[in-house]
This record gives structure tokens, sequence and C-alpha cells, in this order.
């Protein structure tokens, strides 16, 4: 939107007049903006930049994986939001780093990535459980390694969210509108545990 256009373009001149220069968080505020417009080459040029003045940064290396993913450059892609992951505790948006690099892993259909893959929609699960796309690659997980009881009920998961989403349920406090109950997490088998009801 045009709001967000400005949003961002005043973000961009904010952080290059108060930290006296171009900075990591000036590109970075640069490349959202072009991303928005459907620049994508501008929006590539800026996140570049950003690395080499910080590449420790990790919005930097989940943008670039975002842009990575919008351009189906997978392989990309995913060393971006692997690069991303070893800065987590600071990155803005986890929940969409876990949830791509969990879709490349089982696109990727590799036993190992398999695994890994389900220890990123985990991390995505945790973050929020009130996301269908999250609860559907789990079931899809599950299906894939014969464990037919628990893809059933990520699968209702799925269901019951897209339901609660079409009467505008926020799913506030990860409980169920009517009943009480808590929406449970996903638990990576990985670490010995399946499907089990964890608080939020």
């Amino acid at each position: 939107s045009e709001l967000g256009l400005e949003s961002y373009w005043a973000l961009a001149h904010e952080l290059l007049s108060l930290q006296g220069g171009s900075s990591s968080a000036y590109y970075l505020a640069l490349a959202q903006t072009y991303l928005l417009k459907e620049e994508l080459s501008k929006c590539e040029e800026c996140l570049c930049e950003a690395v080499r003045i910080d590449c420790m940064n990790p919005n930097v290396w989940a943008q670039k994986g975002h842009l990575c993913y919008l351009k189906k450059d997978f392989g990309e892609a995913k060393e971006c939001y692997e690069r991303a992951m070893g800065f987590m505790e600071d990155a803005e948006d986890r929940h969409f780093v876990y949830l791509r690099l969990g879709s490349i892993y089982l696109e990727e259909k590799l036993l190992k990535e398999m695994v890994e893959a389900e220890d990123a929609l985990s991390e995505a699960n945790a973050l929020n459980n009130t996301n269908a796309e999250v609860w559907a690659y789990l079931s899809l997980i599950c299906l894939h390694g014969g464990r037919h009881t628990e893809a059933e009920q990520c699968y209702k998961y799925v269901l019951k969210v897209c339901v609660c989403a079409t009467v505008g349920w926020a799913g506030q406090g990860s409980v169920w509108p009517g009943t009480g109950q808590s929406m449970p997490h996903y638990e990576s088998r990985n670490h010995g545990m399946g499907l089990g009801w964890k608080g939020p």
C-alpha cells in the first residue's frame, strides 16, 4: 500500500539522518520499500549492501531469505534462513523464517531434511500455534513418516483454525472459543515427543 511505502521511506530517511550516514538498518528499510514496490533487483542491491555493512544482522539475512524465496531460489533462501537462525533470539520475524525454512526442507524430501523440517516447523508452531499452514505442513511430515494418527490430529487443527478464522476469531490466548480448551503446540518427535498439550 502507499501508506506502507511511505512508512518505509520515512524510516529509511530517519535512520540515515540519525546515524549520520548509511547503515545496515537504513539499507534494510530501503530494501523493504523496494520489495513492496516489487523492484526485486533494487531490493537485492540494498540487501547486499546491508550484509556488507553488518553481516551479523539476523533481520537482513531473514529479509534476503524472503527475497530469494519469492524468486523461487530455494537453495539460496535456505542458506539465508539458516544464517538468520544463528541469531534467532534477535530476529524480528522468526515465525516466517521457521515456516519457510520448514517448507523448503519438506519440498526437498530428504530424510535428514525431513527431520530438520519437523524441528523448524515445531519452532514456528511454538511461536504461533494458530497458523493453519504450519499445521498442514506438520500433517504432511507425519503422513510421510507413517505416523497416521498424528497426521490426522494435525489435519484436524488445520480445519479448526480455518473455521475459527472464517468467524473472525483471532485465537487470543490460544484458547478455543466457547470451550476453554487450550490449543496444543506441536512438539517434534526428534526431541522424544509427538503431538502434546503444551501451554503457550
